[in-house]
């Protein structure tokens, strides 16, 4: 497969432009495509997305318009899902972000119970607080109750 690049910056998206010319006898499936590309500017192909592939009507040569980013980061803000899942490569991304979204999930939890118990032990003595006062309302009750029953005795 040989290919011819035309490169165009585009600083306001963070990223290059390429224009690839491909000859080859049948159209080169994206993730050839994203092999050969980093493997000729010396990039990685997680910052590849593979836009369009056109195969040129009687002739053995294809062209593609690729987007190389800056960085992850960019990419996923501007890219749209579907493009990024369907050029293949970013699968190992997937992985990354499944992984990261549990270890902030069990954080989370390990906060949320931290937070509980503080709660439930402020609740625990608010609640322990009015039994006391409760039980110290029923002996006083208790007491005038009694005090009542000997005068009344008397």
């Amino acid at each position: 497969m040989n290919i011819e690049l035309q490169k165009q910056r585009n600083d306001l998206l963070y990223r290059t432009n390429i224009v690839v010319k491909v000859i080859n006898n049948k159209t080169p499936s994206r993730v050839e495509l994203l092999k050969k590309i980093a493997a000729t500017l010396g990039c990685d192909e997680k910052l590849i997305v593979v836009d369009k592939i056109d195969q040129e009507y009687g002739t053995h040569s294809s062209l593609a318009y690729i987007k190389l980013y800056d960085d992850f980061k960019h990419l996923k803000d501007i890219e749209l899902n579907y493009k990024i899942k369907r050029t293949g490569a970013i699968e190992e991304v997937k992985e990354e972000a499944k992984v990261e979204a549990k270890v902030e999930a069990k954080v989370e939890a390990k906060e949320e119970a931290k937070v509980e118990t503080k709660e439930e032990a402020k609740e625990e003595t608010k609640v322990e607080a009015k039994e006391e006062a409760k039980v110290e309302t029923k002996e006083e009750a208790k007491e005038e109750a009694k005090e009542e029953v000997k005068e009344e005795t008397k």
